[in-house]
C-alpha cells in the first residue's frame, strides 16, 4: 500500500510519500509485516524518484535515471520523457515477459510483481518538470492547469482531498514551493487518518528547485516537516470553527437567564 504525490510550483517541485511498505509474496497474495521505509530516493542530488510498486523494480529505475540524469540538462521536457519511457522500458519488459512466462504456472497474480507507477521530479534546460510514467512506461508531465499527480493505493484519497485544495486556493495559478509542501503535507495527513490499512507514517518530502542554473533535489528534515505540521493543524482547527462563527443556529443557545425576583 503506497501514496506518493507530486505537486508542480511556480518555483520549482515538491513531492511527498507515506511510509508504509507492505512485506510479502505477490504471487500468493500472502502480505506478512508492514515495515516503514523511505519511498523517495534523490538522485544525484538532481532528481527525486518515487515508485508505486515492487521495490526491486523500483530500485532498477532508480539506478536508471542515476545513469543518465546528467544527459537531462540541455533536454526539452517531451525529449526527457522520451528518454525515461525508453530506459525504463528495458527493465520493465523484462519483467512483464517473466511475468508472463510465470503466469502459466501461476496464475495472472503472478504479473502483480511487474506492475509499477513511478513519479519522477527533475529539471531540463534550468525548468522543473513532474514526470509520471505508468505501468506501461508511458510518460505525463504535469501542468499548470494540472499541477497535482498522485500514485498508489491511496489515490482514491488523495486525488479529491487535492482537487478540493486546488479549487480554494490556485484555481487560477499554480501553487508555491511553499504552498506546495502544504498541500501535500495536508493530502497525506488526510489519507493517513482516513485510509483503511497500508499508508502509514511518518511521511516524508522532498523539493526540487533551481540554484542559479542547477537543479537541487534534497528531502526536507524533521524540523522544517514539524512547521507545515502545524499550519495544517491550524488550518483544521480553523475549519472546526467555521461551524459555530458563520452557520446560523450551530452553536447550542445559551440558557436563559433566571427571572428577577
Amino acid at each position: 500500500m503506497t501514496l506518493i504525490i507530486g505537486a508542480k510550483c511556480s518555483d520549482g517541485l515538491v513531492m511527498g510519500a507515506d511510509s508504509g511498505a507492505t512485506m510479502g509474496d505477490y504471487v500468493s497474495g500472502l502480505h506478512t509485516v508492514m515495515q516503514p521505509m523511505t519511498k523517495l530516493e534523490i538522485v544525484g542530488d538532481k532528481a527525486i524518484v518515487g515508485v508505486s510498486g515492487p521495490v526491486g523494480l523500483g530500485q532498477l529505475y532508480c539506478d536508471r535515471v542515476n545513469r543518465i540524469h546528467n544527459e537531462f540538462r540541455d533536454l526539452d521536457g517531451p525529449t526527457v520523457c522520451r528518454k525515461l519511457r525508453d530506459e525504463f522500458r528495458k527493465d520493465a519488459e523484462i519483467a512483464l515477459r517473466m511475468a508472463a512466462i510465470a503466469s502459466q504456472a501461476l496464475g495472472s497474480q503472478a504479473r502483480v510483481g511487474a506492475v509499477t507507477t513511478t513519479l519522477v521530479a527533475l529539471a531540463a534546460k534550468n525548468e522543473p518538470h513532474l514526470i509520471q510514467l505508468d505501468s506501461e512506461c508511458l510518460p505525463e508531465m504535469a501542468t499548470a492547469d494540472l499541477p497535482f499527480v498522485s500514485i498508489g493505493s491511496g489515490q482514491l484519497i488523495a486525488d479529491p482531498f487535492l482537487a478540493f485544495l486546488k479549487r480554494l486556493y490556485w484555481k487560477e495559478h499554480p501553487p508555491s514551493v511553499s504552498d506546495g509542501i502544504f498541500a501535500v503535507t495536508w493530502t497525506l495527513e488526510h489519507a493517513i487518518k482516513t485510509a483503511p490499512a497500508g499508508i502509514i507514517g511518518p511521511i516524508t518530502l522532498g523539493i526540487l528547485t533551481i540554484e542559479g542554473t542547477q537543479p537541487k533535489a534534497r528531502l526536507l528534515k524533521e524540523t522544517e516537516l514539524k512547521e507545515h505540521r502545524q499550519v495544517v493543524g491550524q488550518a483544521e482547527n480553523h475549519v472546526q470553527k467555521i461551524r459555530e462563527e458563520l452557520l446560523p443556529g450551530a452553536k447550542e443557545p445559551e440558557p436563559p437567564h433566571p427571572p428577577t425576583p
